[in-house]
């Protein structure tokens, strides 16, 4: 059963530069649940990042609220908007913003050491969640010595240690070979069967398979249909 996570009204973000003003997200009214997984798409500069980090609490919009579990994020500081990110979200990025000195196993404990876990905890649940994602053999390695799917693999089990109810991607599979990105694919479903809400960023529309719910924005502006697809090319 969903439950609602994250809901937008009326949101708007506008960006000034000089005297000029960008609209790089348009009113917007939405909601993101659980067990769901949700595709952002959009072709490049079309605001689709803007609402991602406006769903993460990365960002503040220049009007509307924002709600995370029907409890108002807007009026939060930054430092309490820093810790429900902590605690809540989980993301997953494009060039996987690995720890290059740190092998797959301390990358994956980083969050749960930020929020003072005792090591051993952390170690115990790092290795659970890279069992999760398929790498027990790979948690000495480090990113180095791992393939662009692995290194994804590694982002995504460290993006679920913390147990988030949401798990934000920013074009996950931009980096990786059509089998890889199928394997990354996958695994982001059967969390989002599991009960996470999954919302992915991407302008790849052959990912649409994968979803629950696809939905576009051009121009800024928020629709459920798509208008030129030669425009995702």
């Amino acid at each position: 059963m969903s439950t609602e996570i994250v809901r937008l009204e009326a949101v708007e973000k506008i960006y000034q530069t000089g005297e000029n003003y960008i609209t790089a997200l348009d009113t917007t009214d939405l909601v993101f649940e659980s067990n769901k997984l949700t595709l952002i798409m959009g072709p490049s500069g079309s605001g689709k990042t803007t609402l991602l980090s406006i769903v993460g609490c990365i960002i503040y919009p220049t009007k509307g609220k924002v709600f995370y579990k029907d409890k108002e994020v807007t009026k939060l500081s930054e430092d309490e908007l820093a810790d429900l990110r902590l605690h809540e979200v989980g993301f997953v990025f494009q060039q996987f913003n690995l720890i290059e000195p740190l092998n797959a196993l301390e990358n994956v404990a980083q969050p749960l050491i930020l929020r003072n876990i005792p090591k051993k905890e952390a170690k115990e649940r790092a290795e659970g969640a890279l069992k999760a994602v398929g790498l027990e053999d790979r948690m000495g390695n480090l990113p180095k010595k791992l393939s662009g799917g692995q290194k994804q693999r590694v982002a995504i089990a460290r993006a679920l240690v913390g147990n988030p109810s949401m798990i934000l991607c920013d074009e996950p599979t931009a980096s990786l070979d059509a089998k890889s990105a199928g394997i990354i694919m996958q695994e982001l479903k059967e969390l989002a069967e599991e009960g996470k809400a999954v919302i992915i960023v991407t302008h790849d529309l052959r990912l649409r398979k994968y979803a629950d719910r696809v939905i576009y924005v051009e121009e800024g502006k928020v629709s459920n249909t798509i208008k030129n697809e030669e425009d995702y090319k």
